[in-house]
């Protein structure tokens, strides 16, 4: 079976549109599953979701989607200046109606594969805010955050960086960032993902935007100011 797999668009449309050319290309997919956090921090949410749903992709809840669709925002600190003002931004701009659709996309996702079942979150299978597969986490965060599914591959977004981890619970891969990578380049990322009785294949890719567009698009909205570097 092949998947593509992607996350945190941001309502990055440009970076989205431009996954979405490169995935169809790629294609034909068993399924395309996004991993979260679609709509806060680019200049068009409304647009953004549209696409996505029009695209018809499996679509999985981030921790920005709960805070668009109403949950307490918890404390971001200094390493997310501004993100308050900014979700409250786009739960103006989106309306009550698809906050309400964020909040009941499902928590996570899990497919049946020759190689073993895939499991979908956000972040980690326990939570839409976790940063606990990273390189820089120990084993044992790891085995506490994603341990006891049963899965034996998980993909998730929120970090912002590629990577791949072999671990003795699962094959862990983070799928990045469409429209906010870490590195901070125009580039949206999303990785594909072959699954066979041999066991997983694992393709990360990146595909240039133009971000000109994306910066036209917040000056025309009057966006508010937000740079969100993600750290452990």
């Amino acid at each position: 079976m092949r998947f593509a797999l992607l996350s945190d668009i941001h309502a990055n449309l440009t970076g989205l549109r431009a996954v979405a050319t490169a995935i169809e290309v790629d294609g034909p997919f068993d399924q395309v599953i996004v991993a979260g956090d679609h709509l806060v921090g680019g200049a068009r949410p409304v647009e953004t979701w549209e696409a996505l749903r029009e695209l018809g992709w499996t679509l999985v809840r981030g921790n920005h989607d709960d805070d668009v669709a109403g949950k307490p925002l918890p404390d971001y600190g200094a390493s997310h200046e501004g993100t308050a003002e900014h979700v409250r931004w786009t739960r103006e701009r989106v309306g009550p109606a698809i906050a309400r659709e964020l909040g009941e996309l499902p928590f996570s996702v899990r497919v049946a594969t020759p190689a073993g079942d895939l499991l979908a979150v956000h972040s980690s299978p326990r939570s839409t805010y976790d940063k606990c597969g990273g390189p820089h986490n120990t084993l044992e965060e790891v085995e506490a955050a994603y341990g006891g599914t049963g899965a034996t591959a998980i993909a998730y977004g929120h970090w912002h960086a590629s990577y791949v981890r072999p671990t003795p619970t699962a094959l862990l891969m983070n799928v990045a960032s469409v429209g906010l990578p870490k590195h901070g380049l125009p580039l949206a990322a999303y990785t594909v993902l072959t699954g066979t009785e041999q066991g997983w294949c694992v393709e990360q890719r990146q595909v240039p935007y133009d971000s000109a567009e994306e910066r036209a698009a917040a000056a025309a909205v009057g966006l508010p100011a937000w740079e969100p570097r993600p750290r452990a």
